[in-house]
């Protein structure tokens, strides 16, 4: 996902991906051959889709790009090119870090997108107009953001400490935690009319639209 001088291309683009992937756990059920690597795959590229569309969210943020009502998005100091905006972002991070003799910086110095902690820090960092569409965006104490990572970490990683990590968040939901991760992908949360894994895939929509509005 590349930056955009429209932020609603942004989301026009994240909306279009996550409902594909959503789609793909319609009629999904324990037991389908299919089941687990779908689960897999969705869980896998949902986080990646996040982290991209922030990436791309920053970087249009720092480029002036237009919000859908109108407004235009604001940088403090001189306009910067691409390796400069990344540049603060991987700073406020890794203050050693330095970049290529070009320039440019190793995608394992960015940051991790995906960590609103991180991203809010970045944002106070290059102190854009939106700032605070990004503080109210990553700080509603809703869990995706937290959980999503560990359950992707586990089917990354199918290792006994990462199943038990993803486990260990069921019973946040109301979900057993005898259930295997992918089960508790697709069990309903209490009082939820839909599984977790949409719920959560709805929830990133939502915020996208939020900080593209």
């Amino acid at each position: 996902m590349n930056p955009c001088r429209k932020l609603w291309d942004l989301f026009v683009s994240s909306r279009r991906r996550l409902a594909r992937l959503r789609s793909l756990l319609i009629g999904v059920y324990a037991g389908r051959e299919d089941y687990e690597a779908r689960l897999a795959y969705v869980t896998i590229e949902v986080l990646n889709h996040w982290s991209n569309f922030m990436r791309a969210y920053f970087l249009s943020s720092m480029f002036s790009a237009m919000s859908h009502s109108g407004t235009k998005v604001t940088a403090p100091g001189p306009r910067l090119n691409a390796n400069q905006a990344i540049g603060i972002a991987v700073t406020t991070w890794r203050p050693r870090a330095v970049p290529r003799s070009d320039g440019s910086w190793r995608r394992r110095d960015e940051p991790a997108w995906h960590d609103p902690a991180q991203m809010i820090q970045i944002f106070r960092k290059a102190s854009p107009s939106n700032l605070s569409d990004v503080e109210a965006a990553l700080s509603t104490g809703e869990r995706t953001f937290l959980d999503l990572p560990v359950f992707r970490n586990f089917f990354g990683h199918r290792n006994a400490d990462s199943e038990a990590a993803a486990r260990n968040l069921a019973p946040l939901y109301g979900i057993s935690a005898t259930k295997r991760p992918s089960q508790i992908l697709m069990s309903r949360p209490l009082g939820r009319p839909q599984p977790l894994m949409m719920d959560w895939i709805d929830h990133i929509s939502f915020t996208i639209e939020y900080l593209c509005t």
